[in-house]
């Protein structure tokens, strides 16, 4: 079998990713998953959250490194393993990074990635349930 492009990581991304390219029925895709279906009650319900979060059957659980400003603490890096990645395990929690965090990229020298910049991409990738506005998207993928 032969693919015209492979996506590794079923996540947000990578579904959105695999939805778009797969559109052109011209274009073969293939989106790999190493986590098992995202079948589990856990991942259905907002309340279950720390279900997921404490286990791994969903969750990946990366140890960082020990942190010097925190004395030499490891802190966990909770990433999804399922269809849906992070997403299905965070209980439906999204948070865009803070608008001085993008104004500080681009001040730094990153063309392109100023908070202005980025809001377009972040509208149209959304569709936020108070309907769209001049910063929310209203019929977006995700």
């Amino acid at each position: 079998m032969t693919f015209d492009y492979i996506i590794v990581g079923a996540g947000s991304a990578g579904c959105v990713l695999a939805n778009r390219l797969s559109s052109d029925s011209g274009i073969r895709v293939l989106l790999i998953e190493a986590g098992p279906e995202d079948k589990a009650l856990s991942l259905k319900m907002p309340a279950a959250m720390l279900t997921n979060l404490n286990g791994r059957t969903h969750n990946w659980a990366y140890p960082g490194d020990p942190e010097p400003g925190l004395d030499g603490r490891q802190l966990r890096h909770d990433r999804g393993k399922t269809l849906g990645g992070s997403s299905s395990i965070n209980g439906m929690v999204f948070i865009r990074g803070h608008e001085l965090d993008f104004e500080g990229w681009r001040q730094s020298g990153c063309e392109g990635w100023g908070y202005a910049d980025v809001l377009p991409y972040f509208k149209r990738m959304e569709t936020y349930d108070g309907g769209a506005d001049a910063y929310r998207g209203g019929d977006g993928p995700l």
